[in-house]
């Protein structure tokens, strides 16, 4: 198999090199756990990402855990050559990107206790693939995870009509932006076309996109959804298997009458389940964890193994918490995805949660600060520890609660003379960089926010801040009072500190 030298249609249109929550490896070994596999601490693990772009995914996670190894494999050469550039300007000891293909890797590289492969698996030909497949079993340790992400023939079989008109009425050999701006053409004409509301729903939702999702999702050669047994005849096939899914879910699987069964005899009726699961749901796209095969099975996820972890979660409700009766309120986090709780004393543990973040909490504390919210608020009644568990355990399946095995800290205030991380300073200053909070989320920094947060190195009071903000606004024609300008800059300040940016 030759190596590939670069990918040309990266290089003209990147993907937004992002860091992706469900990727980050204390997560990954939650989920392994709540499947009953014990995974690597993630603080001190060797960490390799394939098709890591410019490393915007990888270099916050060295940056968090200085005790770790993460090495990152990208085929484009101009944002293989810009995340290295990022490092050294970091300075970061424990990270490196190599310009390499995946399929033709240095020999020396080792083994990963965290392998990570987002968006690439549907996205190669079937050698490429195999050959991703084959880095994983190669490289993986004993014990260690590898998050593989793939299509799912389930939800894609109704969009293929839409990727096939999009192919069929663009040129295939224009430059990567030439070849987007023809497909937004091409998507109105089929707004006005097609009547299909599923269709529509999607074409109204790839206008508003990012171009390089429109571009390498429905617009490269290769795209191929898989169903979920298909997928995983092929870990069979590389010595690998399955462990568990680290996406949202709105339903997850259980096997009943399992009991006495052979690992061997459950992984069977465990793929069969997740497949009709597929069909079901109308499932799109897959986060699968896998692990070698000669390491210890692996079973759906069990919602006793929550107390052997720790939770955080970003949710605020707009409206008054009723504490005492089992009514359904809504909790909304920063993405505006709405959870539906009845359970008065886990209502009680999400606002322990919200005060916390982006500190976590174990599960004996969260119980412990849900009836310490009851009693606050004079609430005497008895918290069920089984009713708890058992409301808990959907909202860390459908990501309302993340769970965790490294606890973090609680944020610290802006201070007198507030200073974010070097790593946020400079995501701030240099363009085309997204800032990334503690916890792995990307966020939305407009430009005056960047431009305070690059200035927080320590050395300025808030005064002086606010002065710079209002110089820097009235430049830019916009004259605000003082008082206004102080308002915004210490509100953009407790986003920076909730986020998990600023150093005391």
């Amino acid at each position: 198999m030759a190596a590939m030298d670069t990918l040309a249609s990266y290089d003209e249109l990147p993907y937004d090199s992002l860091p992706l929550p469900e990727t980050q490896p204390d997560f990954l070994a939650a989920v392994a756990r709540l499947h009953g596999f014990d995974a690597p601490d993630p603080t001190r693990a060797r960490i390799l990402e394939l098709g890591c772009a410019q490393g915007g995914n990888l270099i916050p996670l060295a940056w968090r855990w200085p005790g770790s190894d993460c090495v990152g494999v990208e085929l484009s050469r101009v944002q293989a050559q810009a995340g290295a550039d990022f490092i050294g300007r970091l300075g970061l000891p424990n990270a490196r990107i190599l310009h390499a293909d995946l399929a033709a890797l240095p020999g020396d590289l080792g083994e990963f206790d965290y392998i990570i492969a987002h968006g690439v698996f549907s996205w190669v030909p079937p050698a490429v693939q195999a050959a991703l497949l084959e880095v994983c079993r190669r490289h993986l340790s004993a014990q260690g995870i590898a998050y593989v992400s793939f299509n799912v023939a389930a939800g894609w079989e109704s969009l293929q009509p839409l990727r096939q008109a999009l192919l069929a009425r663009t040129a295939a050999d224009l430059p990567a932006p030439e070849r987007y701006r023809q497909a937004l053409a091409v998507l109105d004409a089929l707004a006005a076309e097609w009547t299909d509301p599923v269709l529509l729903k999607e074409i109204a939702y790839l206008k508003a996109a990012a171009p390089s999702y429109l571009f390498h999702e429905y617009l490269a050669d290769c795209n191929a959804p898989m169903a979920f047994a298909d997928f995983a005849a092929q870990l069979d096939a590389h010595g690998l298997r399955y462990v568990g899914e680290a996406g949202p879910r709105s339903a997850v699987v259980e096997l009943e009458d399992a009991w006495g069964l052979a690992p061997e005899g459950m992984a069977g009726r465990w793929r069969d389940a997740e497949t009709a699961l597929d069909a079901a749901l109308g499932t799109r796209f897959r986060r699968a964890l896998l692990s070698r095969d000669d390491a210890a099975f692996a079973q759906p996820p069990m919602a006793e193994a929550l107390a052997s972890l720790a939770f955080h979660a970003d949710l605020g409700s707009d409206e008054e918490i009723d504490l005492e009766a089992a009514t359904e309120q809504r909790f909304v986090n920063p993405a505006g995805n709405s959870f539906a709780v009845t359970e008065p004393a886990l209502k009680a543990a999400l606002m322990a949660l919200s005060a916390t973040y982006p500190g976590a909490l174990a599960y004996p504390e969260l119980l412990a600060s849900a009836r310490r919210v009851m009693a606050e608020f004079g609430v005497a009644a008895e918290v069920d520890a089984a009713a708890f568990r058992d409301a808990l355990f959907p909202l860390v399946a459908s990501h309302a609660v993340m769970p965790t095995v490294w606890h973090g800290t609680p944020p610290d205030a802006p201070g007198e003379r507030p200073c974010a991380h070097a790593l946020a300073r400079l995501q701030a200053s240099v363009p085309g960089w997204v800032v990334s909070g503690v916890r792995h989320v990307a966020m939305d920094v407009d430009a005056a926010g960047r431009a305070l947060l690059a200035m927080l190195d320590g050395s300025r009071s808030v005064e002086d801040l606010v002065a710079a903000m209002q110089a820097r606004l009235s430049e830019a024609g916009v004259a605000l009072p003082r008082e206004t300008v102080a308002e915004l800059t210490q509100r953009q300040l407790w986003l920076f500190a909730r986020q998990g940016l600023l150093t005391s």
